[in-house]
């Protein structure tokens, strides 16, 4: 009976130290479970809602950039991108490894931009890659199952049908960058947002971008969507109605194809651009698509400046252009008059020096309009040096040269006309080579597209206008845009009717602007060869003349007037003036045979200039 007794004895302690033990461990529980479910139960609740629910922005499609009469110049189309949400991938470097491999990326960038991402909003899915090619979105299906929190989202991009045509002008649009969103006038948008980084994209952003939306959705385990709970649409943006011509602007763009320079033109009645061409370009196109910045610094650092807006920013010396100013200002002035007669040999000599003609052996005895339509230098060396360049300078900025015309697309080039209140010394044969449009005197191709349009009209001188109308999706106009008058030159509307006559004789009498002329409509027009240096015979490419040429049409009642800039093209009346006639024939659909063109002798000898 002793041994159950000593058995007894030795057990019950041991029961009662397991009871304790066990009181102590459901006691810890229950403190545990209190402090989860009391203390921290709204923040745990929170995170399961966020780990089961997500939020996720749907973009606006922008508003279109239409032509004058309704033609699209810049849509959307649908297309892919691919999204990762951080909080849903279970191990980051074998998701980098195959996201790497399957997008054609980096693997590190891939791991590095998740990082940051999640440093931000863990749960938020943001864009990895947009706009991805169809090859590439099968791809990410068939290896969703080893991609947890890796999703694809269809979204609007921008597209440009032309290409290359008009980008200086419509610009692009580009994801918001980090710089951009540390100022105030981005505080409103989000990281991955895109929006108009140049030109009217840019502009007029605002109205174009529209109003984002949103959509909550719940996703399972492995970040994929289960179902979706709530939608809010997004809002498109306005559409932009330009004054652009999308028929002249695609004669300008065809006719300037493998040029480098500029084409514009205008209504001189109205300030509104009916078209503009700034070459070389780039195309649009490729800021759909995330740029690498290999590929970014390889396009800002093109030695052929693709994103310098030539007609706005990009300064010349005018070349023979000018003699236009050169005759108003001596017309002025009482200098001369139309039958003032001057005889070139070929050459003029101011004490020791000898300023050359174009044309060897010269033009013999001509009056202004010969003068005019022949584009003599030795008659405006001539009128230079009668009028003087102080009043040359102040025609000059009567119609809008030396100066910003105030259009504000991008900012713009001055020009430059020289000062003669004191500093440089100035000398008569300063005056000589301003009176040519040489020398100390550079212009845009707006500023001298404001000269031909003046003189076109009758002395007014507009601001340029591009945007006619903005128009909501609904179709109801939300500004409409009138022509800006920005002066009525201070001078006598009876001497640009002489230099209206004067353009005339440039293209139908024999003059140096003969290839612009057309069978049914009267051309006026002046042809302009800028020296960039002193001549060299056998002169590299870049090293070529700059040619011009500029012109109003109908002669009696102009609805529109262009300028012609081909940068180291030659001379204006060989190479400019035919890209006019081009334009200017898209403009008119001018009919009628066609006129024999000059033979290759008469050419060389009237067509110098």
């Amino acid at each position: 009976m002793r041994e159950p007794e000593a058995f007894t004895s030795t057990l019950w302690p041991r029961i009662r130290w397991a009871a304790r033990l066990f009181s102590l461990a459901l006691l810890i529980l229950l403190l545990r479970l209190w402090q989860l479910q009391i203390l921290e139960g709204d923040r745990y609740y929170e995170l399961s809602t966020q780990n089961r629910l997500r939020i996720r922005p749907v973009e606006a499609p922008r508003g279109f950039i239409l032509d004058r009469n309704g033609e699209i110049l810049v849509e959307n189309k649908a297309t892919f991108d691919v999204l990762v949400t951080p909080e849903d991938i279970p191990d980051l470097e074998q998701a980098a490894s195959i996201i790497g491999e399957v997008l054609e990326m980096d693997p590190e960038e891939v791991r590095w931009r998740i990082q940051e991402a999640a440093k931000v909003s863990p749960y938020q899915p943001f864009i990895l890659r947009k706009a991805i090619d169809e090859r590439t979105m099968v791809a990410v299906e068939e290896r969703k199952l080893e991609l947890p929190g890796v999703s694809l989202r269809v979204r609007p991009i921008r597209a440009y049908p032309i290409g290359g045509g008009a980008a200086n002008l419509l610009g692009y649009v580009r994801e918001v960058s980090r710089a951009q969103l540390e100022r105030e006038e981005f505080q409103d948008l989000r990281p991955g947002a895109s929006i108009g980084q140049a030109g009217i994209e840019r502009s007029y952003d605002t109205f174009i971008r529209g109003m984002d939306g949103g959509e909550q959705v719940e996703v399972d385990a492995l970040g994929r969507v289960v179902r979706f709970l709530e939608r809010l649409e997004p809002r498109s943006g306005y559409n932009i109605s330009l004054t652009i011509d999308k028929r002249i602007q695609e004669a300008a763009e065809k006719a300037f194809e493998g040029k480098a320079g500029s084409v514009v033109a205008i209504n001189p009645k109205t300030g509104e651009v009916l078209a503009f061409v700034s070459r070389p370009s780039y195309d649009p196109n490729v800021f759909a698509q995330r740029l690498s910045l290999l590929e970014w610094q390889q396009l800002i650092t093109d030695p052929n400046h693709p994103f310098q807006n030539r007609p706005l920013q990009a300064s010349y010396p005018p070349g023979s252009v000018f003699k236009l100013i050169t005759a108003i200002a001596a017309l002025e002035k009482g200098a001369i008059t139309p039958d003032t007669k001057f005889t070139c040999p070929g050459y003029f000599v101011l004490g020791n020096h000898r300023f050359e003609c174009w044309k060897k052996g010269g033009h013999g005895t001509l009056n202004l309009y010969q003068a005019i339509a022949k584009s003599c230098n030795v008659y405006f060396y001539n009128v230079a040096l009668r009028t003087g360049a102080q009043e040359i300078i102040r025609v000059a900025r009567e119609f809008g040269l030396g100066e910003p015309l105030g259009i504000g697309l991008e900012e713009e080039a001055k020009g430059f006309l020289p000062s003669l209140d004191g500093g440089q010394p100035w000398y008569p044969g300063n005056t000589v080579m301003l009176g040519i449009g040489q020398g100390m005197v550079a212009t845009t191709p707006f500023q001298l597209l404001s000269l031909v349009s003046g003189i076109a009209n009758g002395g007014t001188i507009y601001r340029p206008a591009f945007v006619k109308q903005i128009v909501s999706l609904e179709g109801e106009v939300v500004e409409e845009f009138s022509s800006q008058v920005l002066r009525k030159a201070n001078v006598n509307p009876e001497v640009l009717a002489i230099i209206r006559r004067g353009m005339w004789g440039v293209v139908n009498e024999g003059g140096t602007g003969g290839l612009a002329k057309l069978p049914r409509v009267e051309v006026a027009g002046k042809t302009g060869t800028a020296q960039v240096v002193r001549k060299m015979k056998g002169a590299p490419k870049d090293l070529k003349d700059h040619a011009w040429f500029v012109a109003f049409a109908p002669y009696g009642d102009p609805t529109i007037a262009l300028v012609v800039n081909v940068e180291h093209g030659g001379m204006g009346g060989q190479v400019a003036a035919p890209i006019g006639r081009a334009i200017l024939e898209a403009a008119f659909k001018a009919q009628g045979p066609e006129q024999t063109p000059p033979s290759k002798a008469v050419m060389e000898q009237e067509l110098g200039d």
